[in-house]
């Protein structure tokens, strides 16, 4: 995109409509000032770019053309202009990838660096809302490398905290650690109170996926539970249902039961994702307690709540009651169902959970060319979406079904897969 000189914008609008200079001229403005500060012998004020832009703007209006210049439009030199295009794009309620690339594009040229950390963060927002979370990753990189360049610290923790939710969207869950610990660093240094919980609570979420489960209490307590918050921030809740998931991750049953009951007491008649998600929970309490019709009772609840972006989770509950009980091909529907939940919204976590279930129980009832059909379409998927996070383990059932068959060729090919996996590991 090009920007003007002010003096060019006049010669540039007059040729557009085909006028001369002294259909330009006013009381307050007469043809030889005009000439004179379309040359660029004189430069233009801000009372004569008013007077040009309602010329201007008459004489398309009477063309039956709206032009809609503003007063100073005429006043502004072209890096002006660049920034005025920049912030006018940003403030849209919608913009798409091309804006942006051309924002970017425009503020790069311009050296408006403010205006680039803006486009990079909102292009990444928009990438993460499409789970395209390596696209967003990149996008939030690019702002927070900008960022370091101008010295610009406030908006760190947020980013950090961005890139962070990006890598544990992916299941790159040891990157994730560390973008939360840099956003939870940059957040005490600003005594930014909102990203310190925010990255606490994601952090705390980071050591859980590890299976770091003191660690991840740890944070919950020190960083969230022990501090004077309102009630109303959201990780305070968030918090303490991860802790009571620790309990259940952990088997502390005596502790379990009883948080997820004090949660349910405190939270909002109109919480129903949340209410989903801890009857989920009590349910997976119950089956690991082998008390299969109590554990249907709440995920039958939890059902009749939960959206469709989010019921994987109970979908892969419902399917370990139904298999824990022997009903395979209900077991089995189900986990299919689930997988095509969890595929269509992304969730790459869930999908290897929800997988591995599937094979186990192939494998359970002896259908070997289930499990490879099964690896197949999980490595697929993982390729697909460039995700790491569960790759090794669909290479590997692989490796075992071919090798079973006799399938040197196969098996060799795919370990040939597998060594830079388990090397990087």
């Amino acid at each position: 995109m090009d920007f003007y000189n002010p003096n060019e914008k006049i010669r540039l609008m007059r040729k557009q409509f085909g006028i001369n200079q002294s259909l330009l001229e006013d009381v307050n403005m007469t043809r030889a000032f005009i000439s004179m500060m379309e040359s660029g012998k004189r430069k233009i004020s801000r009372k004569s770019s008013e007077l040009l832009a309602k010329k201007f703007n008459s004489i398309a209006k009477e063309m039956s053309i709206n032009i809609n210049l503003d007063d100073e439009y005429f006043y502004r030199r072209p890096e002006e202009d660049a920034r005025f295009f920049c912030e006018k794009a940003l403030l849209k309620e919608e913009v798409t990838h091309e804006e942006l690339k051309e924002i970017i594009d425009v503020a790069k040229t311009y050296q408006l660096s403010d205006m680039l950390i803006n486009a990079y963060k909102v292009n990444g927002e928009i990438c993460f809302v499409e789970a395209d979370y390596m696209n967003a990753f990149t996008n939030f990189s690019s702002a927070l490398g900008k960022c370091k360049e101008i010295n610009q610290k406030s908006l760190q923790p947020y980013i950090y905290n961005a890139m962070g939710v990006c890598k544990i969207r992916r299941n790159e869950d040891e990157e994730a650690v560390f973008y939360f610990s840099q956003a939870l660093w940059y957040a005490k240094e600003q005594n930014n109170d909102l990203y310190f919980i925010k990255a606490s609570y994601n952090l705390a979420l980071g050591y859980s996926k590890m299976k770091e489960y003191e660690k991840c209490l740890e944070v919950i307590e020190k960083n969230i539970l022990e501090k004077d918050i309102s009630a109303e921030i959201e990780e305070l809740l968030k918090a303490r249902i991860l802790k009571a998931n620790t309990y259940l991750r952990t088997g502390e049953k005596e502790k379990v039961l009883c948080e997820y009951l004090k949660i349910i007491d405190s939270l909002r008649e109109d919480d129903i994702d949340t209410r989903s998600m801890i009857y989920n929970n009590i349910a997976e309490y119950h089956y690991n307690n082998e008390q299969f019709e109590e554990s249907l009772k709440y995920i039958d609840r939890a059902q009749k709540l939960r959206n469709r972006e989010s019921i994987s989770t109970i979908l892969d509950t419902k399917a370990k009651i139904f298999l824990k009980q022997g009903l395979y091909n209900e077991g089995i529907m189900i986990l299919e169902l689930a997988i095509s939940f969890a595929e269509e919204y992304k969730q790459f976590t869930v999908l290897f959970e929800v997988y591995k279930h599937l094979i186990n129980v192939y494998e359970l009832i002896g259908d070997l060319e289930k499990v490879k059909e099964a690896a197949k379409m999980l490595l697929d998927t993982l390729d697909k979406n460039n995700i790491d996070k569960g790759r090794s383990y669909a290479i590997y059932k692989l490796i075992e079904i071919n090798t079973t068959e006799g399938n040197v060729e196969e098996s060799l090919s795919l370990l040939h897969k597998l060594k830079p996996i388990l090397i990087d590991e």
